[in-house]
């Protein structure tokens, strides 16, 4: 991932925790955010429930749904492999309770075919027991860019 776009990715998130406590549905994202940035997929499972579940539509190289935190973070693994040159931006965060909902672009590209990608879109947390249970994420808007 793009060094610059993540740094500024992870402060949002952060800036967004307001509760010091670790198990804070805030700080539980931004662990989860920065084990994916760092390429660590067993800090990200810890991030999860036993019984996690994961929902990707509208970004057809990766759309699908999975259950259960070994294929959870096998399918991240996955899907994270298969893009590079990655430069997300938080545009809005809504934290309300046991949920939060993170409006977002990135650009990338498709490392099979080198194709250009860009897209936005929202992804919804719902937490549990101090850990992620339910991740959806809808992407409304793709772009192929020219190569």
């Amino acid at each position: 991932m793009d060094q610059e776009y993540t740094d500024r990715f992870l402060a949002t998130a952060r800036r967004a925790a307001t509760d010091a406590s670790s198990s804070d549905p805030q700080n539980v994202l931004h662990a989860a955010y920065d084990a994916i940035i760092r390429g660590d997929f067993d800090a990200l499972g810890e991030s999860m429930t036993d019984d996690v579940e994961l929902n990707i539509c509208g970004f057809p190289a990766i759309d699908g749904n999975w259950r259960g935190r070994i294929a959870v973070v096998a399918a991240a693994r996955k899907n994270f492999a298969q893009i590079e040159n990655q430069q997300p931006e938080i545009e809005a965060m809504i934290s309300q309770g046991e949920s939060i909902a993170v409006l977002l672009r990135e650009s990338g590209v498709f490392k099979s075919t080198g194709q250009a990608y860009s897209i936005r879109g929202v992804q919804w947390f719902t937490f549990a027991d101090d850990k992620i249970k339910k991740i959806d994420q809808i992407v409304a808007s793709i772009w192929k860019v020219a190569d």
